[in-house]
């Protein structure tokens, strides 16, 4: 069993008090030490993927090794357990069973986390999507670790879809929020919706949770592209797709093939507007093929989908700020988020946004200013919204949503309450504090 941090910093100064005080100097250095000692923490994140702890929540691990603590990661394995290792982080592989309600599953993934965090004896436990909020928060708490942190990523399908099985599994969800998360953990939501949802069904308590600005998005990462980048990034575009993309707004759906994320609408918005405007637009999918999600399309659906509806699909890319650079919207007509990743990095590299008015992404858009908002599942609303996009508006939204960006989704913001939560003093340096909540 592991040392907790203030054991951890007791080691540290009997070691030096064991010293002989040959010299005035180290007597000094001690009660500095102490201090230093005390400060550090070892933090332990639970996510259900390693992937979502890497591309969301590195700037807070990078923080967090610069400032000296440990980072412990506990996530399932998806192919990024090596780049938390590199970013400084211990990672720590379990399973997750991310599509599963299995009882049994859930109960064998509490035991793992349980015996997890007492081996490890954290000062920190921080929790990120559903299962890990749930069970990770428990654990914790039965551990007795001193600062517990659940984020709520957002809602999920179990909040949109309204049949038999949604329907129980949002009440069981309700039921696990209710009466399994510990009454001291600090609930962070991404938005005041999901926040506003869960108190009005009982799940956590009115006035308990805080809401940020979804995960934040460190801004040196994602500047604000300049014209020749753009020019090359729509050249490769065009290359790729086979289309001269001159004098045509390029309009970017950058999400999984799955119809929660607005697939079909925007699939059909694309063959409406391709028919009536039929130089204007080129449209364009950009997005991971998730076979295990439901309702998920495979890749040759899509493809043939997106072949019907003069749709350009070009799949998953490593790359995807290169090719938002290239969009002249990103398009995101999604039913329900948190706040959506792909929405955030658009705003940062001055894209206007076209996306429904639903909890999570109506966060990113002031209608009519940087963007528009259309109905949820109504391809008509948003072709309409589309069409509503020319070239002058386009030249004012850019430099409005890099300014949106800046004043609401700058990452440095969200680290100073996450450190705070943690019990931790934010990073001396101000360019560490790109941390994510």
């Amino acid at each position: 069993m592991q040392p907790c941090g203030v054991e951890r910093a007791a080691v540290r100064c009997a070691k030096l008090l064991t010293l002989r005080r040959r010299d005035r100097a180290v007597v000094c250095f001690i009660p500095a030490f102490v201090v230093w000692s005390f400060a550090l923490s070892k933090v332990v994140l639970v996510c259900n993927t390693d992937g979502a702890l890497a591309n969301f929540r590195a700037p807070l691990i990078r923080a967090l090794v610069a400032a000296g603590h440990d980072v412990v990661t506990i996530s399932g394995s998806g192919g990024y357990i090596e780049t938390l290792r590199a970013m400084g982080a211990r990672p720590i592989v379990v399973e997750f069973s991310r599509h599963s309600a299995s009882p049994l599953r859930n109960f064998g993934l509490f035991c793992d986390l349980l015996r997890i965090v007492r081996q490890e004896r954290p000062d920190v436990v921080h929790s990120f999507t559903h299962k890990a909020v749930i069970f990770g928060s428990l654990a914790a708490g039965l551990a007795r670790v001193p600062k517990i942190v659940a984020t709520v990523t957002g809602l999920g399908t179990v909040f949109i879809r309204s049949d038999v099985k949604h329907r129980v599994l949002r009440q069981l969800l309700v039921w696990q929020y209710r009466f399994l998360l510990p009454s001291r953990v600090a609930v962070l939501f991404q938005n005041p919706d999901d926040k506003q949802d869960l108190e009005t069904l009982g799940a956590i308590a009115p006035g308990r949770g805080i809401v940020t600005a979804g995960s934040g998005i460190d801004l040196n990462e994602f500047p604000l592209p300049d014209a020749t980048a753009i020019e090359t990034a729509r050249a490769r575009l065009a290359a790729e797709i086979g289309m001269d993309l001159g004098g045509r707004i390029v309009a970017l759906f950058p999400a999984r093939g799955v119809p929660e994320k607005g697939f079909s609408e925007f699939y059909a918005a694309a063959q409406s507007l391709t028919r009536d405007f039929a130089d204007r637009f080129a449209f364009v999918h950009m997005g991971l093929i998730d076979t295990a999600a439901s309702g998920a399309l495979s890749a040759a659906e899509v493809a043939q989908y997106a072949g019907v509806h003069g749709v350009h699909f070009i799949g998953h890319k490593t790359d995807p700020g290169a090719y938002m650079q290239a969009a002249d919207v990103v398009v995101l007509p999604s039913y329900r988020e948190g706040v959506p990743r792909s929405l955030i990095e658009a705003l940062a590299f001055g894209k206007c946004v076209v996306t429904t008015d639903v909890p999570g992404c109506r966060e990113t858009v002031k209608d009519g200013w940087n963007g528009y908002l259309c109905a949820v599942r109504s391809a008509s609303s948003l072709a309409a919204a589309l069409a509503r996009i020319d070239t002058d508006f386009l030249a004012l939204a850019a430099p409005r949503s890099r300014q949106f960006c800046e004043e609401k989704f700058d990452v440095r913001k969200l680290n100073a309450l996450t450190f705070g939560l943690y019990g931790l003093p934010p990073p001396a340096d101000p360019s560490l504090a790109r941390a994510q909540v």
